[in-house]
């Protein structure tokens, strides 16, 4: 055996050890190293990447269990209570709420932004979100990670006082995802341009651009509506040219997702499938869009827009939720 066989072999057996070991530090380094050596937007978007996956995966859960629990809406059950949506979400690949939470929003997922020195006021914000985050999971313990996105449910008969304390940790945990959602997302807004560009420059126009680009159309999407609503400028009229690039966005997957060639699997086919698993949710989302429309030009109860309105941002989290458990299968 020579000299250089067995340097090359011991240099695998100790990054196999420190893999092993959790020793993650030098690793973070050189992904981090790699990436600003393809472009700066790249690094950036990789620091960010573990918080918007906590947001995902996490924090959208907690915020639906949380307005469905602060608002009651209407049902058929006969007993009066609210009856889960399970077609909606598709992002439940745990088997515990504990696990994803831990796994995904309390093992240093700022540590990327801090080894660039990248937003130093948002690890902040994360820090602070994920102390109301453990708060919240011992006062009010979620039991199962479901496809409804039950993440808690307040127990009967309870004193007063925990349902105060219930109350309190629930509040302090929407004002800490509240402020980690104002830091994040001016920044997720700003590199999607970028990514889009550096992605079309790379290869073009073609499946996997043509992905990226309808789900940055459906986030800007709900934000012309969320930033209407906020302001009071939305108007039919805007939602209906907003559905309008949706659906446009949404067109341009026809080429992509008919009969697969024959042959061996390529690049190609991961993203093939993700484009059909996300059909059926992107179809609700537009169908919300265009019963929002509908009923406002047809001057509709201010409940019932609201209701619509309501739809539509589920639909948006239903159709991201499908997007993102099957992108992490698949790349």
């Amino acid at each position: 055996m020579t000299s250089r066989f067995m340097f090359v072999s011991g240099v695998v057996v100790v990054l196999v050890v420190m893999g092993l070991a959790s020793a993650t530090r030098p690793f973070l380094k050189l992904d981090l190293w790699l990436d600003q050596r393809e472009s700066p937007v790249t690094a950036q978007a990789n620091a960010l990447s573990p918080i918007i996956a906590c947001v995902n995966r996490v924090d959208v859960h907690w915020r639906n269990a949380y307005d469905k629990n602060q608002h009651q809406r209407p049902t058929a059950d006969a007993f009066g209570k609210y009856i889960s949506e399970p077609q909606d979400f598709d992002n439940s690949d745990a088997f515990t709420v504990r696990d994803i939470q831990e796994d995904t929003c309390l093992r240093d997922i700022n540590e990327k932004l801090e080894l660039l020195a990248y937003q130093p006021a948002l690890s902040q914000k994360v820090r602070d979100y994920a102390q109301a985050l453990k708060w919240a999971s011992v006062i009010s313990p979620p039991t199962r990670l479901d496809r409804s996105a039950s993440f808690f449910v307040v127990p009967f008969n309870q004193t007063p006082r925990v349902l105060a304390q219930i109350q309190t940790a629930s509040n302090a945990y929407i004002s800490a995802s509240t402020a980690l959602r104002d830091e994040l997302l001016p920044l997720d807004i700003a590199q999607r341009p970028k990514q889009l560009k550096l992605l079309e420059e790379r290869v073009g126009k073609e499946i996997h651009w043509s992905l990226l680009a309808y789900m940055i159309q459906a986030r800007e999407t709900l934000e012309r509506l969320e930033d209407g609503m906020k302001h009071r400028t939305l108007t039919p009229q805007a939602v209906a040219e907003t559905t309008a690039d949706l659906q446009q966005a949404w067109n341009r997957s026809g080429p992509f997702i008919g009969p697969r060639e024959p042959g061996f699997r390529n690049k190609d086919d991961d993203a093939r499938e993700l484009w059909r698993h996300i059909r059926e949710p992107a179809q609700h989302y537009l169908d919300a869009l265009n019963t929002l429309h509908k009923d406002w030009q047809n001057h509709a109860e201010p409940q019932r827009l609201s209701d619509d309105y309501y739809a539509v941002t589920r639909g948006y989290d239903a159709l991201l939720s499908h997007y993102n458990r099957q992108a992490r299968a698949n790349f």
